[in-house]
């Protein structure tokens, strides 16, 4: 178990978002007070508790790990890696065709382990493909057009704790990377979505043509209403998106990532018009695809992943589209990787930004930490509540994963903020009150 500092905490920042005065007196590994008060303002108290840790919900890689090289994946070492930086993990992987039976292996064996209770701090696994419609930054052999039985073998994994998939709803349409391949005997994307949702498989959708993107929006309707059909799937969880802007059609320029761009920011943004951006005027404004996904999310039928790295997006953009949809319709995302390479493709950097590039020079990974987009949410004016939801409580939610399910006598993380400190994370028994 970590241990905590002792300390007295004046606020309490409850897994329903609602911040609360409060009187919290923690020593020598225990709750020596813990009494709740009526729901309170944070910034006059400078720390508060929460009964959870940040999720990277996203990831590709945590120290020396690429998840997407299953040879050598240890998830022992994967989830004490995650335990010591106080994070949940949703491991984000590439698989070429080759290794498909292997990743169904690492599932099963996963999954065991998640039975007999190891792993506390990996919430499930993720799939980066295959089906993806333009692969930019991605490895390329990582994106390949699965049969009905390879898709059968994927969704079975379902239950095993694969999470969700990314795919393009328009890989099989023209201008697709995937076209060339598609036969008569690949099902249809409705049967494709279809098999995932029944095996508890999400669709994140992403990665998507650019040439006609009024079709592409059809498509990303088709698999919402198919989805949406599976009554225990039901609700903004049910679809999830790829990184929003990035690798999509737009109307406007979302990112400004070298010093020459930068330049240009300030121009860029007002030509951006962010102030005009509603849910009638965002089709239009931001873009078909784009607009689409803004509005399902505003309606509660998926749920956004953003990036909030300030390189991908630009924050004020960003911003924009907290103030449209609401925080708990997103993601904070970080698409991180700490290592020079992903799946056998070799990553750099270049001057100006921390994104990891691959050799074409297109944009392949992140590189910040849960904790340096939730100071940035922090700098674009959010409050608390919608940091916590931006990068724990919707991330938990989309995971399937229930704050304060675990028995009474169970251990569960805790975070406490301290604003000249940052964030001190640690494991405790359940005071009474949050299981009831």
């Amino acid at each position: 178990m970590l241990s905590a500092p002792s300390f007295n905490c004046p606020a309490y920042l409850g897994s329903d978002g609602i911040m609360r005065l409060a009187e919290i007196a923690y020593k020598d590994d225990k709750w020596a007070r813990f009494e709740l008060g009526s729901e309170g303002i944070f910034k006059k108290s400078g720390s508060y508790l929460v009964p959870s840790i940040p999720v990277e919900f996203h990831c590709h890689g945590i120290g020396e790990y690429d998840f997407s090289n299953l040879d050598e994946l240890d998830m022992d070492k994967i989830n004490a890696l995650a335990e010591r930086e106080g994070i949940y993990c949703v491991p984000s992987i590439f698989l070429p065709h080759h290794q498909l039976d292997q990743f169904v292996a690492v599932m099963k064996a996963f999954h065991e382990q998640k039975k007999k209770g190891n792993y506390p701090n990996i919430l499930g696994i993720s799939l980066e493909g295959p089906l993806l419609a333009s692969f930019a930054g991605t490895p390329e052999k990582g994106n390949w057009a699965p049969l009905k039985e390879e898709w059968k073998k994927i969704a079975t994994c379902g239950q095993y704790g694969l999470l969700y998939t990314v795919l393009s709803p328009d890989a099989m349409t023209e201008n697709s990377y995937l076209k060339k391949y598609i036969t008569p005997e690949h099902p249809s994307i409705e049967w494709i979505v279809d098999t995932l949702v029944e095996a508890g498989v999400k669709p994140a959708l992403g990665h998507f043509q650019k040439a006609y993107p009024e079709e592409t929006s059809k498509l990303i309707t088709n698999v919402i209403n198919t989805a949406q059909k599976r009554s225990n799937h039901a609700g903004s969880t049910a679809v999830l998106t790829d990184h929003l802007f990035n690798d999509m059609p737009n109307n406007f320029k979302h990112t400004w990532r070298t010093p020459q761009e930068r330049t240009q920011r300030l121009e860029g943004l007002k030509s951006a018009q962010l102030e005009q951006w509603n849910i009638e005027s965002v089709n239009t404004l931001v873009g078909e695809v784009p607009g689409t996904l803004i509005r399902a999310a505003k309606e509660g039928l998926l749920t956004i992943c953003m990036n909030f790295d300030s390189e991908h997006v630009d924050l004020e953009v960003a911003r924009r589209v907290v103030e449209l949809v609401g925080s708990q319709g997103i993601i904070a995302m970080t698409d991180r990787i700490d290592t020079d390479e992903m799946c056998g493709q070799s990553l750099e950097k270049i001057e100006g930004n921390n994104l990891w590039y691959q050799g074409k020079g297109y944009v392949a990974a992140g590189s910040y930490t849960i904790d340096r987009l939730m100071h940035n949410i922090r700098s674009i004016g959010f409050n608390e509540q919608t940091v916590w939801n931006l990068t724990s409580f919707v991330p938990l939610r989309a995971a399937g994963h229930h704050l304060n399910a675990q028995a009474a006598h169970a251990a569960q993380p805790f975070s406490f903020i301290d604003e000249t400190k940052g964030r001190n994370h640690f494991k405790s028994h359940v005071p009474e009150f949050v299981l009831a």
